[in-house]
């Protein structure tokens, strides 16, 4: 299979839910969809830009075996998000330290720009650029596809619409596909999966009508964040290997209600110099 390239942050965050105490642990849509594709068999870069805080990635245990080749080290330290969700799991307020990834923009344009060719998915979040970069990947005729986040949403979708219909396949939560029906119509690709939490999962298709998918029950929910990149990186794995939509849609949403069953990623320890 064609190796993918996973554009989007890898950060450390500060996780706060309500009778929870905080919780601090790997994140970025990057990571988190990089390692459920890798997971379900796809080749996959994650191609984010971090500090030295984060030189210990290819060392985390719990990680797949991931292309790290494509990673930007920069002087400033990783971006660091702060998450508040309430109790039915929902994200109130983001709190972003850019750092590193100011420097992701311009690394993703010489990236599209060194493999015209290749294949991609934009993880859609602030401080990415997305027209810039959707923008040079439809110029490259590259394949791609994209997913968004909620709290940037309602700012980036606008500004996607007029290249979503270029993408292969885009991902988005009930309320956000809302937002893309109003700004590029119900059906702006070949393929939109639309989650809504615990509620059945679709993919929408033009002209085709796919049985919806409802995520199994998790008595123990370990973590919150992730979920929807790990539905997003083990659902183009699978369509990559050509297993029709309703499939990888019902092994996506497996994936994903496992992910939020284990334990967060924790910080890789700091790799010692040599004696």
């Amino acid at each position: 299979m064609q190796r993918t390239i996973v554009i989007g942050n890898i950060s450390l965050d500060e996780i706060y839910r309500p009778g929870h105490p905080p919780v601090r642990q790997l994140g970025g849509a990057a990571l988190h969809l990089a390692a459920a594709a890798a997971r379900a068999g796809l080749p996959v870069a994650p191609a984010a830009a971090v500090g030295d805080d984060l030189a210990g990635l290819p060392d985390a245990l719990r990680l797949p075996a991931l292309d790290w080749s494509l990673l930007h080290h920069a002087p400033e330290p990783s971006a660091a998000f702060t998450i508040h969700y309430d109790d039915t799991g929902t994200v109130t307020a983001v709190d972003t330290a850019t750092g590193a990834a100011r420097h992701l923009t311009a690394h993703a344009l010489h990236l599209i720009h060194c493999h015209p060719e290749g294949a991609f998915h934009i993880s859609c979040r602030r401080p990415l650029y997305v027209p810039a970069v959707l923008q040079a990947l439809t110029a490259q005729g590259c394949s791609f596809s994209l997913d968004f986040h909620l709290p940037s949403a309602p700012q980036l979708i606008p500004e996607a619409t007029p290249w979503l219909r270029h993408a292969t396949t885009i991902f988005v939560n009930a309320e956000e596909h809302t937002l893309l029906t109003h700004h590029a119509g119900p059906q702006p690709c070949p393929e939109t999966v639309v989650t809504d939490g615990p509620r059945p999962a679709r993919v929408l298709q033009p002209g085709r009508a796919q049985r919806p998918v409802t995520p199994p029950a998790v008595p123990t929910i370990r973590q919150i964040t992730g979920a929807g990149d790990t539905l997003a990186g083990t659902y183009l794995a699978h369509r990559a290997r050509r297993i029709p939509p309703a499939a990888a849609l019902s092994r996506a949403v497996q994936a994903a209600s496992h992910h939020t069953a284990q334990r967060p990623l924790t910080l890789p320890e700091p790799r010692r110099a040599p004696s």
